[in-house]
């Protein structure tokens, strides 16, 4: 691959009762600084108001679903507060000038990977004030698409009812590849109970899914030896999770190293 590899990690949600999301942002951001993507090919957007929660026993910190360890430390959080928003996660992923923010400056050539995790209703993906319609994620990416502005894309969407967002949407012409952790009616399972600080750690698409990377060759292992290997002991053997795929399904059989 000649182009460069860009992620964005978005965790949608505020507040101490969705602390899983954001520990999501984190476990996977350090999952793939292990990968030396560079800091300035990653993009992320957490509204950051958990790791010095006055619910927080241990100020500072976010846990790992993997081990339980402190994920939040190094972890460059390019979009927090107020700037978690739908319009700037669009701006961001498109390149958009009208941003003063780090974003997804993709060429042709360029692979993209986009992590979200948080709420969702049967037509939106929700950020702490806003909502992420449909219509305007599936807009944005045939914008790119038509402007060349990248290679292959895979997105990773995990909330709520996350099919919605792409049923119908996606054709086989696309150079994109979707994952929701849930189907049209199905909510995410939440996973890790932590009793120590009554919270959730993750839940059980993105807990898979980081086992699965925590463990992986990213050299020898596909997309693909996720969500269809009936061997692999992953995502197929959790059905109440329901996920779903869209777009190209060519683009799953790419090994992990070309994206993350």
């Amino acid at each position: 691959m000649s182009g460069k590899k860009w992620v964005l990690l978005v965790a949608g949600s505020k507040g101490w009762k969705n602390y899983k999301h954001q520990a999501n942002v984190c476990c996977h951001y350090q999952l793939i600084k292990r990968q030396d993507i560079p800091d300035e090919q990653i993009v992320t957007m957490m509204y950051d108001d958990i790791a010095d929660n006055h619910k927080n026993p241990q100020k500072g910190t976010i846990l790992s679903v993997l081990d339980n360890e402190n994920v939040y430390k190094g972890v460059l959080k390019d979009y927090t507060g107020t700037d978690v928003t739908p319009q700037n996660f669009l701006n961001a992923l498109q390149a958009n000038e009208c941003t003063d923010k780090k974003v997804i400056d993709s060429d042709r050539d360029d692979n993209i990977y986009i992590y979200m995790t948080g709420l969702g209703t049967e037509s939106t993906f929700e950020f702490p004030d806003h909502s992420l319609h449909a219509s305007d994620f599936i807009a944005a990416i045939q914008n790119m698409t038509d402007k060349n502005k990248f290679s292959k894309m895979i997105i990773f969407v995990d909330s709520s009812y996350s099919a919605n967002l792409f049923k119908n949407q996606l054709t086989d012409n696309e150079k994109v590849f979707v994952l929701t952790s849930c189907s049209r009616g199905t909510e995410i399972t939440p996973t890790d109970y932590n009793q120590k600080i009554d919270v959730f750690l993750s839940d059980k698409f993105s807990s898979t899914w980081f086992h699965f990377l925590d463990q992986a060759d990213y050299t020898e292992k596909t997309f693909h030896d996720l969500s269809d290997d009936k061997q692999s002991k992953y995502i197929v053997d959790h059905p109440d999770a329901c996920p779903c795929f869209f777009g190209k399904l060519d683009v799953k059989k790419h090994y992990l190293s070309e994206f993350l």
